[in-house]
């Protein structure tokens, strides 16, 4: 009945938002939050038609019916490649590399054109209805905050999946082929996952919403937002993803060197820090005294995630009764991270300039050094490892020219200063974007969400 109650709402939250021209808002949390098995499973030789690329057609008639701006064959033809700006000209490589090595394994890799289809129609057709929407300052606004306070109810109820082992997303699973949606134990609680598949997609997730709940305090003072940073980085916790935990430190850093500027805005930074972690350490201490079980959580989680800079904890001392240890990679997650770059040294010599064809890893055809052998993997956890071993030298190449616009977006904004404020918070995105890949595969919703906010002039001031 759950399935049954939500598309239910969910329509009617299409139909409210496209008459009342809000749909951009409903729209683009969608498609950050709405889980791949979540639709209709048509064949297997397409990519499952699910709510979300539903909702993709309705955008882009949304767009088209209340565009600001127009494009037609007189302004195309208009267009001076030689005055086009250079960020453009990245972006448009990005494409053009991609496609290259999708389209040379079209005929023989069956995933080469759902990546293509998918770049066509959830990338660059993606950008063109948010051109012709051209979103003011006011609407991006509102959409940062309709994005955050989206993830805060993610953030609650991947805790709550943590506690409970209750998995209510599982109920919109709606398609009958096998999709991402795994389920894992660490240190005695459900790792969370919602609707992102994997507990290090939600891990990544909470990071990249981090600067974004920064800037919003920033921008109004708000104290609800520290009630949300608190709940951000409790989700992050019971993600059970250390690499994450270690970044969210690594931006909170950056933050107060280049964000907090004066003496009293560093004084109100430490303050609120201190007022968040207290806040977490309140929560978790009190349950850790009442209950063995989530003692040994928290205080595992603490150990492990110390293990990674060289401590020796061994994290099955002090489990209670029934509970197995840590889990998978209890000492070993940086190290089996670091063995799948050498995928990238086995492309090279396999097929260096197009790789190994869009999701070489479901059909084994990459291969991983570690214990002095080279096997068959079937995952990816590095989104760097991805990207050169599906698509090699060439596609590689697209991904960085993607990259260079995004810096480029935000170095022609702030007039070539990235020490302006409101420009740290685009960099923060792209910064958290990359340092994400280096524990996970990419997350495109996530990657042109943050392209949107980088691209639009009209944020430039806020």
């Amino acid at each position: 009945m759950f399935v049954v109650f939500f598309s239910i709402a969910l329509l009617i939250a299409n139909v409210y938002c496209f008459i009342k021209k809000k749909y951009l808002y409903l729209f683009i949390p969608c498609m950050l939050f709405l889980p791949e098995y979540y639709g209709i499973d048509i064949t297997n030789s397409l990519p499952v038609l699910t709510v979300t690329r539903l909702m993709f057609l309705v955008f882009f008639v949304y767009a088209f019916i209340n565009r600001r701006k127009s494009v037609n064959i007189h302004t195309i033809k208009n267009i001076n490649i030689k005055k086009l700006p250079k960020k453009y000209l990245f972006l448009f490589a990005y494409f053009i590399l991609r496609l290259i090595p999708n389209i040379f394994y079209i005929t023989s890799v069956g995933q080469a054109a759902k990546t293509i289809f998918l770049m066509i129609f959830e990338q660059a057709m993606l950008i063109m209805a948010i051109y012709l929407l051209d979103p003011r300052k006011d609407e991006i606004f509102t959409l940062i905050k309709t994005i955050v306070f989206t993830a805060t109810a993610f953030f609650i109820i991947g805790i709550y999946e943590s506690f409970t082992f209750m998995r209510p997303f599982d109920n919109l699973y709606t398609v009958s082929r096998t999709m991402l949606n795994e389920h894992f134990i660490r240190l005695g609680l459900l790792r969370s996952t919602t609707t992102l598949g994997l507990p290090i997609f939600f891990g990544n997730m909470c990071l990249i919403t981090f600067p974004l709940i920064l800037y919003l305090y920033d921008k109004t003072k708000e104290k609800k937002y520290l009630i949300i940073l608190f709940f951000n980085f409790l989700a992050m916790i019971h993600s059970g993803c250390r690499a994450d935990l270690f970044f969210y430190g690594f931006i909170l850093v950056l933050y107060f060197i280049f964000v907090t500027k004066g003496a009293p805005r560093k004084l109100l930074c430490i303050r609120n820090f201190f007022i968040v972690a207290t806040m977490v350490i309140i929560f978790a201490g009190s349950l850790s005294i009442n209950s063995q079980y989530y003692r040994y959580f928290y205080t595992g989680t603490v150990k492990s995630t110390l293990n990674e800079f060289g401590f020796d904890f061994d994290l099955k001392s002090g489990a209670p009764e029934g509970v197995e240890g840590f889990g998978s990679n209890g000492n070993y997650g940086s190290e089996s991270r670091l063995a799948q770059f050498s995928g990238m040294v086995y492309t090279m010599r396999t097929s260096p300039f197009i790789g190994l064809g869009s999701k070489a890893q479901t059909r084994g055809d990459v291969q991983f050094y570690s214990l002095n052998r080279w096997h068959p993997s079937y995952t990816y956890d590095v989104g760097y490892v991805e990207m050169f071993c599906d698509e090699g030298i060439i596609g590689f190449m697209g991904y960085l020219s993607l990259f260079i616009a995004l810096l480029l977006m935000i170095l022609e904004q702030s007039h070539g200063k990235l020490y302006l404020n409101h420009t740290h918070y685009k960099l923060f995105l792209v910064v958290t974007y990359l340092l994400g890949m280096l524990c996970t595969a990419n997350m495109f919703p996530m990657l042109f969400t943050i392209l949107i906010f980088c691209n639009w002039d009209k944020t430039a001031n806020l």
